[in-house]
């Protein structure tokens, strides 16, 4: 979660989640100008802002990494993000006016959710197509890059050596990692390319990236994992997993689902 494109563009969130907590203060909705002074408006905004956003971004991120609901539009996926985060805000904002002398009873909280979900929502919503927006602009910076790059020229592979990575992908790959690509690792919207040098983040989903490589350059061996041929040094299984141990010591697990694609190709043999 913590490479989420949500977890990432905290500190661009930051000031205006500030901004709207002042703003408030000042303005004293939903009856507070009259029961607070600013100080107290001001803790009570602030502290629920930030703690509901941060529920926002949490609850974001966990849900770019479930693809069925990664693949809804960002403003119904934001949407729903923001209901559910209104539900501990409710009773945080409860806990809140209690804390700075303002009790609210907990039998007030149904009529305090919709009210709260309402405002949630619209700051999830905002928030949602403010990373969209950014994502987008890196992609173009990314493809503007990589069409800038002089096209490789694959020399003939050798017929007893693991097929070189595809011209289109390679371009992507960050010179100092070299060309001897490992594996791949999903991580949100990012993915990680592993080489024998290092590893880095690029802009790009894994599916777009096998769409890139050919079937014989490797397999998919878990949801968020590809491995490339010739990559493997050893294979493990602690308790009923197995793991692969690439050559740079990286230890990538196989999920059942593609458990016997791989022993069936022989990479699980010893």
């Amino acid at each position: 979660m913590r490479e989420s494109p949500y977890v990432r563009s905290l500190p661009y969130h930051l000031p205006p989640m500030i901004g709207i907590a002042i703003v408030m203060a000042v303005t004293g909705p939903f009856g507070t100008y009259e029961r607070m002074d600013f100080v107290h408006r001001l803790a009570s905004f602030g502290i629920v802002g930030i703690l509901s956003w941060l529920q926002v971004i949490l609850l974001a991120a966990w849900f770019g990494s479930i693809e069925p609901i990664d693949r809804w539009p960002v403003a119904g996926r934001m949407a729903l993000v923001g209901v559910l985060a209104a539900v501990p805000s409710t009773f945080e904002i409860i806990a809140v006016y209690s804390w700075l002398g303002q009790p609210i009873p907990l039998s007030m909280a149904p009529r305090l959710f919709p009210q709260n979900a309402f405002l949630t929502v619209v700051i999830s919503v905002v928030i949602g197509l403010f990373v969209e927006q950014r994502l987008r602009a890196n992609a173009d910076a990314e493809r503007a890059r990589v069409a800038a790059l002089p096209q490789a020229q694959p020399s003939q592979p050798q017929a007893d050596a693991p097929t070189p990575p595809s011209p289109d992908f390679f371009r992507r790959i960050p010179p100092a990692l070299g060309r001897d690509l490992l594996a791949l690792e999903m991580e949100d919207h990012y993915l990680r390319i592993h080489t024998a040098l290092g590893s880095d983040l690029v802009l790009m989903r894994l599916r777009d990236a096998l769409t890139e490589l050919a079937p014989g350059r490797g397999r998919q061996v878990h949801r968020s994992w590809w491995v490339a041929e010739g990559a493997i040094a050893s294979v493990e299984r602690p308790a009923s997993r197995f793991v692969l141990v690439l050559r740079n010591g990286l230890r990538v697990p196989v999920s059942k689902t593609y458990r016997d694609q791989i022993r069936d190709a022989g990479w699980l043999a010893g």
